[in-house]
């Protein structure tokens, strides 16, 4: 009903729980009004109603190239509140719009400067996006009282990236491994690799192959020849003898 009377009439003004109000008079800015009904001469004077409740302010996902030339897509936060009203309605035209716009450069230029290590910490940039929007809270009369990233992510190609880097030296330190514990460099690289690679001997491998070769050799000319000195195979044995004088006699 007020609502109503406030629009028909035009010589009041409702300011709710949450609100305030700059009060124009021929165009020049007047005491700032709390909540309450606030009379005024119409066409003479005006109000202008603003929230000044803590807001939130959601912005656009961003895509960010960081300092070693990687992509992240970043999301980003804020939390503020108008805390001078004058400032925010008179040094600005949108104040949101502003205020978009400038966290925008704040994290881009924050998140630009990282690496892929030193990004993963949030509070030191987070401080650091603060501090740049230091100049615009002092300027447009508004306080940030939290900021904060609900995705800080690489991108589909940044991840493959970051895969693959990982995946490389997790293969180098297995080499290493191997390596150190004697195995050739051929063969170290066909497990590492899952690949089928011919591994040849070493370089003295065919001089103990016929070392070890004529070794035999030598040993089975040895037990032929005790053979041979233990027993002739030609001569009859002890039976052999015994049968063939009974044949005789």
């Amino acid at each position: 009903m007020l609502e109503i009377l406030q629009f028909v009439t035009g010589v009041f003004v409702v300011v709710y729980d949450g609100q305030h109000a700059l009060k124009f008079t021929l165009g020049r800015a007047g005491p700032v009004v709390g909540p309450g009904v606030h009379w005024k001469w119409p066409i003479v004077q005006r109000f202008k109603v603003e929230e000044t409740k803590h807001t939130t302010l959601d912005l656009e996902p961003q895509v960010i190239q960081l300092a070693d030339d990687l992509v992240y897509e970043v999301d980003c936060k804020v939390l503020y509140q108008i805390v001078n009203l004058r400032k925010a309605l008179i040094e600005i035209d949108e104040l949101v719009t502003g205020l978009k716009n400038r966290v925008v450069l704040a994290v881009q230029k924050v998140v630009g400067a990282c690496t892929r290590e030193t990004i993963r910490d949030t509070e030191a940039m987070i401080t650091r996006i603060v501090a740049e929007l230091a100049g615009v809270e002092e300027q447009w009369g508004v306080r940030i009282l939290q900021l904060g990233f609900s995705n800080i992510s690489p991108s589909t190609t940044t991840l493959e990236i970051t895969q693959l880097d990982l995946l490389a030296r997790e293969k180098q330190a297995l080499y290493r491994g191997f390596r150190e514990d004697g195995m050739s460099e051929e063969a170290a690289v066909a497990l590492v690799t899952g690949a089928v690679v011919a591994v040849h001997p070493p370089e003295d491998f065919d001089d103990g192959l016929r070392a070890r070769r004529r070794r035999r050799e030598r040993t089975a000319q040895e037990i032929e020849r005790r053979v041979e000195a233990d027993a002739d195979p030609t001569e009859p044995d002890d039976e052999e003898r015994e049968e063939s004088d009974e044949d005789e006699e």
